[in-house]
């Protein structure tokens, strides 16, 4: 497949990058600074852009079979820099006809807040992690309004020990730990390109 990573330098995007290549996947990494990018690979090229720069972001993904982003924010402060970009992100999908994305986003977000650890509800998001949070519902709001066949991926803490396997997912809570790696998260992210149970829904996964 033909796909691009959004978020390519980060953590988790890292990850994502190694697995897709190692797979044969055909790989394009959207990068605001492609020094960042640590990776070279014969089946890999990168596209330098701005999340906020909606005609970049259509450039890099005319052509593509699938998008994944592991794009996160870059501030706690208030801002709308995940609304906006899923805002430019959606619309560059619609008018590229690419379909499938799978969508890096967090335990605690949106409807899921609810459920979530006490010590999430009570403490991080309220006092440290509100107003990142709340850009982020904002721009869930644009994507689960779309017609993409998003997969929208809520992980609980995560670490940067190895793979380890064994992850769970549910709409609910129930039977998962609210951690893991993000190698094993980017190989959850990955492994559902070719799965069809989470289409339009957010699993939230943990061991």
């Amino acid at each position: 497949m033909k796909i691009l990573v959004i978020g390519a330098t980060g953590l988790t995007g890292t990850h994502l990058l190694k697995h897709l290549l190692e797979e044969g996947h055909e790989v394009t990494a959207f990068v605001r600074d492609p020094v960042k990018l640590s990776i070279q690979h014969a089946h890999l090229k990168t596209v330098q852009g701005e999340a906020r720069d909606a005609a970049s972001l259509s450039r890099a993904i005319a052509g593509q079979d699938a998008v994944m982003s592991a794009f996160g924010p870059r501030s706690l402060k208030k801002d709308d820099l995940q609304e906006v970009f899923m805002r430019n992100l959606v619309s560059a999908m619609t008018l590229n006809g690419v379909k499938r994305l799978i969508n890096l986003s967090a335990m605690g977000a949106g409807d899921s807040y609810s459920g979530a650890p006490a010590i999430m509800r009570w403490v991080i998001l309220p006092f440290f992690l509100g107003e990142m949070f709340a850009d982020k519902n904002r721009g869930e709001v644009h994507l689960f309004s779309s017609s993409i066949d998003y997969t929208n991926v809520r992980p609980g803490r995560l670490t940067n020990g190895p793979a380890r396997g064994g992850v769970k997912a549910s709409l609910d809570y129930t039977g998962l730990k609210p951690i893991m790696s993000r190698e094993d998260l980017a190989c959850f992210m990955i492994a559902q390109l070719g799965n069809s149970q989470w289409i339009r829904k957010s699993p939230l996964i943990g061991y």
